[in-house]
């Protein structure tokens, strides 16, 4: 399944392997026929592309796509054209991401780039805009709508202490900015926590750092799972903003999706632009699948990295035209101790750090605390990731966000769901017990 053979049989009568439903190789060939015959059927509407674009499907076939002709059907070619073009845009695509792209199963802008979300992509930026038109151009629905322009807006969120408001900016920007959320007391103890856990981790060489030119590099910094990080990130859980925005928006048995710090410093590279919901795959847009709440421990701004979004992209099927252009974005300001609230739709992205490395708020640190409705697999896997010390000291309000609580018929541990039970994590669930077999009788006792 999904490209993993299965291992070796641990009981040899159990061995499948000689009994195959299917033949992987005749398949892959088949897939990059249906593959091609989908390009040739999107030929009329691939003229829209202008350009000369190559395609190779799988090892072993590379095809031409030319659509430089006006006002012409786009000719699909075995070779390059004979004037001896360059393609002006080239991509590698298995097959069944081609498939997947007709089918609507796969959103373009995920499947090309689902592996360039924190760094620079290596593709180049010419060619970034015909590789997304020409994957939008595939699928059922074609390209997706330009996003309103923000000049189109009569008026934007500000920092408010109105919640009514906040909501209502939710509800229509797809984010609404929360005044005095934090003291400047909590801050201070916020922000020297996070500094101080950076610091820690970049000398002990465990340190993730991104926003690059790859995925080991760059000057930001991400701190993963901040429930493992100290007791003052468990303290902020207990914050009344997700008591009053995360049930309202997202229903009451959302979970903790992932929750971290990230450290935004000069020289970084802008985030590529995506919504926190795009490993939804299918893409659903009519649903608000989860919310993220920002806290900011410093003045945000466009100079230090504040995130840039689009407002009103989180409605209707909208996206960007080039997902790694900041070109038509602005950035989330807010004064420190502000909450960036926003809906999982919206789309945004960590903006660029332009100040001088060492000046005056040159770095710009956030907690995000990213919560998704509970049928939705979370971003971290805390059952792999918790700490042992730190699951022993989680409150029931913390267990409940990190998914060991059973919620309606999911979250639960041998068997046992009912809604509202807690669970802790067992090293001797009940394992294989054999027994001679005897037939179940009226009246038999469990144990006897």
């Amino acid at each position: 399944m999904a490209g993993v053979p299965p291992g070796r049989p641990l009981v040899p009568e159990l061995d499948f392997s000689s009994q195959p439903y299917g033949n992987l190789s005749k398949r892959f060939v088949e897939d990059i026929a249906y593959a091609r015959s989908i390009i040739e059927e999107k030929l009329p509407v691939l003229s829209e592309l202008n350009a000369l674009l190559s395609v190779t499907l799988g090892n072993n076939l590379t095809l031409f796509i030319d659509a430089r002709a006006p006002d012409s059907p786009a000719k699909l070619l075995e070779s390059h054209p004979d004037d001896g073009a360059e393609p002006d845009c080239q991509l590698a695509l298995r097959p069944e991401t081609i498939i997947q792209f007709y089918q609507g199963h796969l959103d373009p802008r995920y499947g090309l780039f689902k592996d360039d979300f924190l760094h620079d992509t290596a593709m180049s930026k010419k060619s970034i805009p015909l590789a997304i038109k020409f994957s939008d151009l595939l699928t059922p629905q074609g390209p997706p709508a330009l996003p309103k322009p923000t000049s189109a807006f009569e008026r934007l969120p500000v920092p408010t202490e109105d919640i009514a408001q906040v909501k209502r900016d939710i509800k229509e920007f797809g984010y609404g900015l929360v005044k005095n959320a934090l003291t400047p007391t909590q801050i201070a103890v916020l922000r020297k926590a996070v500094e101080e856990q950076a610091a820690g981790e970049r000398k002990a060489g465990v340190a993730r750092m991104d926003g690059g030119a790859d995925a080991t590099s760059g000057p930001n910094q991400r701190l993963w799972v901040l429930v493992n990080k100290g007791d003052e990130f468990l303290d902020l859980l207990n914050h009344p903003l997700i008591d009053e925005i995360v049930p309202w928006l997202i229903g009451d048995h959302a979970l903790l999706h992932s929750y971290l710090a990230n450290i935004a410093r000069p020289g970084n590279i802008p985030m590529v632009m995506h919504t926190d919901q795009v490993a939804v795959q299918p893409p659903i847009r009519d649903v608000v699948f989860g919310v993220n709440i920002m806290f900011a421990l410093t003045d945000v701004t466009a100079s230090n990295g504040a995130t840039r979004i689009i407002p009103g992209s989180h409605l209707g099927h909208v996206a960007p035209a080039d997902i790694f252009s900041i070109e038509g974005t602005i950035p989330a300001e807010a004064p420190a101790g502000s909450a960036f609230v926003f809906d999982s739709r919206l789309w945004h992205g960590t903006g660029p750090n332009t100040l001088p490395p060492g000046s005056p708020d040159s770095e710009r640190p956030t907690i995000f605390m990213f919560f998704m409705r509970s049928f939705i697999r979370s971003q971290e896997n805390y059952s792999l990731s918790l700490r042992p010390d730190v699951a022993r000291k989680l409150s029931q309000r913390q267990r409940k966000f990190l998914g060991f609580c059973a919620t309606g018929t999911v979250g639960g541990q041998e068997g046992y769901i009912t809604e509202g039970t807690y669970f802790d994590r067992k090293e001797d669930c009940v394992g294989a017990i054999r027994a001679p077999h005897e037939p179940y009788m009226p009246g038999s006792v469990n144990g006897a």
